[in-house]
């Protein structure tokens, strides 16, 4: 292959990725000004588990509670956390009644410890809606009145919002854009809002359900294993039969998801290779893709300009300078799009783009590796063994419960309430 055959494919292949992301956007649905009246909107439980989240929990909370929607409650679960979140959010509760505080129980062997804490959680709350938000999210006034009335006016039975992600840290900056920007080339045409289309996800920061549709499909004991909890719950909804949408959160509330490349790391090692099905043809043709389309101009420039300096200038050069300047030229409207739901990036960030795609692909390997060598993930202080079927698997030494969690937990499984 000429460098110029070589030069043309992955200018075509650039344009297409580019170009599929631009589609994402166009269609991607926006939350219209409200329009129901506040008598119209239901009383809304509002759920948020924490665990080791001592700097992010107190602003959570905080725009939580400062909400311009006057039907609502926050239930918060301390996941067992070893930091002093509990104290934090103690002191929070305090001031503000409508938040009910509750202190979580070890997490079952071979569980998710989130999903442990939801169902600790649900049967105190009294909400016609639920909402699951994580605690290093940060919530505009609005956002829950926003929220509200387009889950009711859009017929919906569970609706995710897109979150802006805010990205303070170099490796924030490196990592997140070309993992998240990936993405979403996954859903280009967001069929996820066509009921007679299977495709089901959900972002897993901000999810309103009905109560009725949540506990008909079993809620989180449905998922209770599985390491994408978010996604396969949407799955469950949809599934059977319920409606399922997916929106534009920008109004409504951002998310800090990692503060170093540590928590990043394990963050992403945890669930990256599960997020594409565990699939080894998906992860070669999905590395392939961001390499290509990401070091491929800056590989390509290097080439050029190192034949030129040799004088050996490669033919069909004017063709190949023409190439390459749409390449960057896509790419660079690419990360100019993406960023608008990221907080924290400059324009001068671009350049970092080549050292991401190679961390980016480090990554991925990390995660598949540990999957498919039975090794364990760790996260927060907990370790998982992930299968390859998504779910993780009870570790060798079993968990041994007192004889009131195991009572407790079965209680939660039939909506009895119990005591916090």
């Amino acid at each position: 292959m000429t460098l110029f055959s070589f030069v043309l494919l992955n200018t075509i292949i650039i344009v297409s990725l580019a170009g599929l992301t631009f589609v994402f956007f166009s269609r991607f649905r926006r939350i219209p000004e409200p329009s129901l009246s506040r008598e119209q909107l239901p009383f809304v439980s509002v759920i948020v588990p924490a665990r080791n989240e001592e700097l992010k929990i107190g602003r959570c909370l905080e725009s939580l509670a400062k909400q311009t929607y006057q039907r609502y409650e926050i239930i918060v679960v301390d996941d067992r956390s070893v930091d002093s979140t509990a104290s934090i959010i103690q002191q929070i509760a305090n001031r503000y009644p409508r938040i009910n505080f509750i202190k979580g129980r070890e997490t079952p062997n071979g569980w998710i410890g989130k999903c442990n804490a939801l169902v600790q959680a649900v049967p105190h709350a009294s909400g016609e809606w639920l909402l699951f938000t994580d605690a290093d999210t940060c919530h505009t006034p609005d956002s829950l009145r926003y929220a509200v009335d387009y889950a009711i006016t859009s017929g919906t039975d569970l609706v995710s919002f897109m979150p802006v992600q805010e990205l303070g840290s170099f490796w924030e900056r490196v990592v997140m854009p070309v993992l998240l920007g990936s993405f979403l080339v996954g859903d280009p045409f967001n069929t996820i809002n066509d009921p007679e289309d299977d495709r089901a996800y959900a972002y897993g920061q901000y999810i309103l359900v009905k109560r009725e549709v949540y506990e008909a499909v079993g809620g989180h004991f449905a998922v209770k294993d599985q390491i994408l909890d978010d996604i396969m719950l949407a799955r469950t909804v949809k599934g059977q039969g319920y409606q399922l949408t997916a929106a534009d959160g920008q109004p409504l509330y951002s998310v800090r998801m990692y503060q170093n490349l540590e928590t990043l790391w394990y963050g992403w090692t945890k669930n990256a290779y599960a997020l594409i099905e565990c699939n080894p043809g998906y992860l070669a043709i999905i590395l392939s893709l961001i390499n290509v389309s990401i070091l491929g101009p800056f590989l390509q420039t290097s080439l050029v300009l190192s034949a030129i300096a040799s004088g050996e200038a490669p033919a069909n050069l004017p063709w190949i300078v023409i190439c390459i300047a749409i390449e960057f030229g896509m790419l660079a409207g690419w990360y100019q799009r993406t960023s608008r739901h990221y907080v924290g990036v400059n324009w001068y960030h671009f350049f970092l783009l080549p050292l991401g795609s190679l961390t980016v692909t480090a990554l991925y390997l990390t995660s598949a590796y540990l999957i498919h060598s039975g090794n364990n993930v760790l996260w927060k202080g907990r370790r998982y063994r992930v299968n390859s079927h998504k779910t993780v698997e009870p570790l060798p030494e079993p968990l041994v419960f007192e004889p009131v969690i195991e009572k407790a937990l079965a209680k939660v499984s039939s909506h009895e309430p119990i005591e916090s």
